[in-house]
């Protein structure tokens, strides 16, 4: 078994889930909501994991919460901002709440592919993945400027920051829940494994 990682693991819980029709945070996994069932997965790597949100929707104690400073913009650079800012010097882990076919083998390829980089990130042939990887706290003077100009691109955001990508061949390891659909097939599935 592979050690912990002890860089902070942040998982993206404020969107608008307006594809979705209500908030995936909160869709049903079993017995529990998406964002335990990766908060739970996400210990099992990480020694610390956070919730990002704009505010506390979960019931459940000991979710350690970081708030976004603006929490009328939808935007991840706003969500990315606040987070950096509550470390210091060094990398954060960084994954969206509805990503969750997302192995520890894929999490600890990129973890050990870590060497100066300002931000490493997973891609696959389909898709640059911006919400799957490891962003430097040294970012964070550059994610405020950008947010202070009305910028909220996350891709250009990166492109201007050096970002090294890793290649994942397994583009189904990947997926976003967006539709209520694709959540619905994805629990299926996973009811069977």
């Amino acid at each position: 078994m592979s050690e912990k990682i002890s860089y902070p693991c942040v998982i993206l819980c404020g969107g608008k889930s307006s594809r979705m029709g209500e908030d995936k945070s909160l869709l049903q996994v079993d017995d529990r909501n998406l964002t335990l069932y990766q908060y739970e997965k996400m210990l099992e790597i990480f020694t610390h994991v956070f919730i990002s949100t704009k505010e506390n929707k979960f019931h459940q104690q000991n979710l350690a919460l970081i708030l976004d400073d603006n929490p009328d913009i939808y935007s991840p650079l706003v969500a990315l901002n606040s987070i950096l800012k509550h470390f210091q010097n060094t990398y954060v882990f960084i994954l969206s709440v509805d990503t969750p076919n997302i192995s520890k083998k894929s999490i600890y390829m990129l973890f050990h592919q870590l060497k100066s980089q300002n931000i490493l990130l997973a891609s696959t042939k389909e898709h640059k993945h911006y919400l799957c990887g490891f962003y430097h706290t040294k970012v964070l003077k550059q994610s405020l400027q950008f947010i202070q100009k009305n910028n909220h691109k996350l891709a250009l955001f990166c492109s201007q920051m050096k970002t090294e990508f890793i290649n994942f061949e397994n583009e189904e390891e990947f997926i976003n829940l967006n539709y209520f659909s694709e959540y619905e097939k994805w629990r299926h599935l996973k009811l069977k494994t």
